[in-house]
């Protein structure tokens, strides 16, 4: 792993090197807003019970962490040989873990779809606007993790839209992720998700369900999003 050097550019953190694959690294990390820590520790010190629900879904303040970070990758990219550019995304504080998922949820722009005559639930790729949509030209994948207590889980999403990204999933790096890799395009072979790969505006849900109606065969089919809740009470000692 070696540092970019820094630069009157908006450059990218770092060049990793797996034998002879090349990999450029932009590193963000989503630290907890300090007012919402604020407002719990008080709730907490009060003795009442702190809830919160958070949606899962595409996140305009985390698409604007992409959009940086594929700046600087691109702004790097002109000047240092290499196979793939990812952003290295962590989630950190009390809602990393939504944060992780909404990360996720951004490059995307994935929601649930099922089926009101069968059971189930599959991810659909790509039905809302989706940053690794936007970013095909800058960004093959994505390291998405996050941290809770001295734990940390981590995924690499893969990009379909990018054109390096076969050669991200092929390489030694992703062969660290085994249990952690995100391929839509696998997914969806498999039978376990769906792809809007679609031109249809995305204003228009109802159309968008409509397409996967017709592409696989599905039958009253509906979107829902995910919410992550969550619910705290200090305990006396």
């Amino acid at each position: 792993m070696t540092p970019i050097r820094t630069s009157d550019k908006d450059e990218s953190d770092w060049l990793a090197t797996f034998g002879d694959f090349r990999l450029l690294v932009e590193e963000k990390t989503k630290i907890e807003n300090e007012q919402a820590d604020l407002e719990r520790r008080e709730k907490l010190a009060r003795g009442e019970v702190h809830g919160s629900t958070l949606p899962l879904v595409h996140n305009n303040r985390l698409s604007g962490i992409v959009r940086k970070a594929a700046k600087q990758l691109a702004s790097t990219a002109s000047d240092i040989d290499h196979h793939c550019r990812v952003v290295w995304f962590t989630g950190t504080g009390f809602d990393a873990e939504a944060k992780h998922y909404q990360f996720m949820a951004t490059l995307y722009g994935s929601t649930k779809i099922f089926e009101l005559n069968r059971p189930g639930l599959k991810d659909c790729y790509f039905f809302r606007n989706a940053d690794f949509y936007r970013f095909k030209d800058q960004l093959d994948g994505a390291v998405v993790a996050y941290l809770k207590g001295d734990q940390v889980t981590v995924k690499l999403c893969l990009n379909p839209y990018a054109a390096g990204w076969e050669a991200l999933r092929d390489s030694v790096f992703a062969a660290n992720f085994k249990l952690g890799l995100i391929d839509p395009v696998a997914e969806e072979a498999a039978g376990d998700a769906y792809i809007a790969d679609t031109d249809l505006d995305r204003a228009n849900p109802h159309g968008i369900v409509r397409f996967l109606e017709q592409k696989y065969a599905l039958e009253q089919a509906q979107n829902m999003d995910m919410h992550l809740a969550s619910a705290l009470v200090a305990m006396p000692r």
